[in-house]
């Protein structure tokens, strides 16, 4: 196995009842490599990515982060995994209603264990690193759907998360925000050396991953 590989699968089965939605399938990336997969609606594309992401569990098959094989992690080690290595975005943000943009990333750093003065402190400056520094304080429902998943993405990589998921993260969004987005994914966050699996229907945004894959009958194949 290659050193920089930072995930790997092998034979990963997922099904729901007599439904078989995942029928071994094979994943690797690379530190620093992003990965695009695509398949049609139902085809099992965000049922795969909480699987690789620890969010769901397998049927079958093996997850390895760094080598370890998680089969073998305690449900500590699997918090403190996704603590401090995973970051996911949701295509619908999932941010916290009531919480302003820097409330909604302090919280995952306070959760993460950091002390207030250092979470405030990173807060800002990854929401600075995001293009919002005039936004922090503003919450979710006065901000633009681009500016949503900005916060969105700010909250998956302040604990300096070395692989990022994302799912649809430009599904909902008018041109001029996906194309921001786009843009903060492959310059900022691929600057930063991160990793990046996105689950997507947009050809474009699929066609700038260093690597693309569809899923399809079950089966992962690289395209």
């Amino acid at each position: 196995m290659t050193d920089d590989i930072i995930l790997r699968a092998e034979g990963i089965r997922k099904s729901y009842g007599d439904l078989e939605i995942l029928k071994g399938v094979d994943f690797s990336i690379r530190k620093g490599e992003s990965c695009s997969i695509v398949g049609k609606s139902g085809s099992g594309k965000s049922t795969l990515l909480n699987v690789l992401a620890l969010l769901d569990k397998k049927d079958g098959g093996k997850i390895f982060y760094d080598g370890s094989d998680t089969d073998l992690f305690s449900e500590k080690d699997v918090v403190d995994l996704r603590r401090s290595m995973i970051g996911f975005v949701f295509q619908n943000s999932l941010l916290f209603e009531d919480f302003s943009a820097f409330e909604n990333v302090l919280i995952t750093l306070t959760i993460a264990g950091l002390k207030q003065k250092e979470a405030m402190e990173k807060a800002e400056d990854v929401l600075i690193s995001v293009g919002l520094k005039e936004r922090m304080s503003h919450r979710p429902k006065e901000l633009s759907g681009g500016e949503r998943q900005r916060v969105a993405i700010a909250r998956a990589i302040c604990n300096d998360a070395g692989l990022v998921f994302l799912d649809e993260p430009t599904g909902s969004l008018d041109e001029e925000s996906k194309s921001n987005v786009e843009e903060l994914l492959f310059s900022h966050m691929m600057r930063k050396e991160r990793s990046l699996v996105i689950v997507t229907h947009d050809a474009d945004l699929s066609m700038k991953a260093d690597s693309r894959y569809v899923l399809r009958g079950g089966i992962l194949e690289r395209v």
